[in-house]
């Protein structure tokens, strides 16, 4: 069997993955080779080694019109037909439908009989309305796959309510490379110079990783810590971007202990999850969340928003975190305080929090998701 992945573009992120994927496919004596629509997207600023890619890579031809805030680009990519026509793939799966090539490696796949595979992460908090144009597009999709691949419960959900066939429907949690974090962290609370760095901050700290764009909605943290006014608070913002200027205004303002400390490299991530009690995700606008995964992997609690599909599917409410609104205001400054009442008691239980989502959202679990759907949609031939 030849497989062909077809995603928007190689992330930090998504590499651990891809190469356990690859390494899986070879043990079964199958051929993996993953293709990115883009080298790099002009909204992102990673940074990615190309030395840790070890699975059969491309990158396709093609120019990004436009990137919208939530890191959608619009692009043509005329190199995808010579890319599967050159590949001659048995299963394609791609990363979604808001594609021009997804939908080119879609039909090409109806025309010439090879399996499709969908992989999708939107929800119903996400997506918005099934019905018009864009629904339309979906069902026809989604009729024409052989299988499809979930990340998380929430997605399952939105592939049954627009017509996908459950029994062919697998979740896979979405992750990063679990360990990596948990390790990380470890070794940044264990550092000699630890204490004396973590005693320069407020005695209750959390911590944001992300964009600072409005769909983040880190400005509701913002306002929820204000109301508090307490100077024992801190909350330290890893990230940059176009809202930036505006919520350091803010914070200057009021006088609030909050640490911008603009964005960082993956490799530099594990020592700010060391520091912080608690993590807080409070987008209004996130299909998954990937900073959930680091979080609890590097042993925090973590307050995530209920429009983030991994609260759902990672956190074990009242013990590793809780779904917060971040409409109510009032509501995540109660969360905060009682949180930072009880934070002895978190971090006592760190370890555990992080071994436990080790154990359960690592790479290996994922890769075997995608492992289990080539093998449904190829027996089915």
């Amino acid at each position: 069997m030849k497989i062909l992945l077809i995603t928007n573009m190689f992330t930090p992120y998504w590499v651990p993955l891809l190469n356990e994927i690859s390494r899986l496919a070879a043990e079964r004596g199958w051929a993996f080779r993953a293709a990115a629509l883009s080298g790099m997207e002009s909204n992102r600023a990673w940074r990615l080694n190309a030395d840790k890619c070890r699975f059969d890579a491309a990158v396709i031809r093609g120019l990004d019109v436009k990137t919208s805030e939530r890191g959608l680009a619009v692009r043509l990519n005329w190199g995808m037909l010579k890319e599967l026509s050159g590949y001659n793939p048995d299963v394609i799966i791609t990363s979604g439908y808001d594609s021009i090539a997804y939908w080119q490696a879609f039909l090409y796949a109806r025309a010439t009989g090879r399996k499709f595979v969908l992989r999708s992460g939107t929800t119903m908090m996400s997506a918005g309305s099934v019905r018009g144009a864009r629904g339309l597009l979906k069902r026809l999709l989604i009729k024409g796959s052989d299988g499809f691949i979930a990340y998380g419960t929430k997605a399952k959900e939105y592939l049954e309510c627009i017509g996908a066939d459950g029994s062919r429907i697998n979740i896979c949690i979405n992750t990063v490379d679990m360990e990596y974090f948990r390790e990380g962290a470890k070794t940044g609370r264990g550092s000699v110079d630890f204490a004396r760095r973590r005693g320069s901050y407020p005695e209750f700290l959390m911590l944001y990783s992300g964009q600072l764009i409005r769909r983040k909605g880190l400005s509701r943290a913002l306002a929820a810590i204000d109301r508090l006014h307490d100077p024992d608070i801190g909350l330290i913002v890893v990230g940059s971007g176009p809202q930036e200027a505006e919520l350091k205004r803010f914070c200057e303002g009021r006088g609030l202990n909050v640490y911008f400390e603009g964005f960082k490299q993956q490799d530099s991530l594990p020592e700010y999850y060391a520091l912080a009690d608690v993590f807080v995700l409070p987008s209004i606008d996130e299909v998954w969340g990937l900073v959930v995964n680091e979080a609890l992997a590097a042993g925090q609690y973590v307050l995530c928003s209920k429009y983030a599909g991994a609260g759902y599917d990672l956190i074990r409410p009242g013990w590793s975190g809780e779904l917060f609104d971040p409409d109510d205001t009032d509501g995540l400054a109660e969360a905060i305080m009682r949180l930072k009442a009880s934070a002895p008691k978190i971090r006592e239980r760190r370890d555990e929090i992080s071994r436990r989502a080790v154990g359960e959202f690592g790479i290996e679990r994922s890769a075997q998701a995608f492992i289990e759907a080539f093998e449904s949609v190829w027996g089915a031939a």
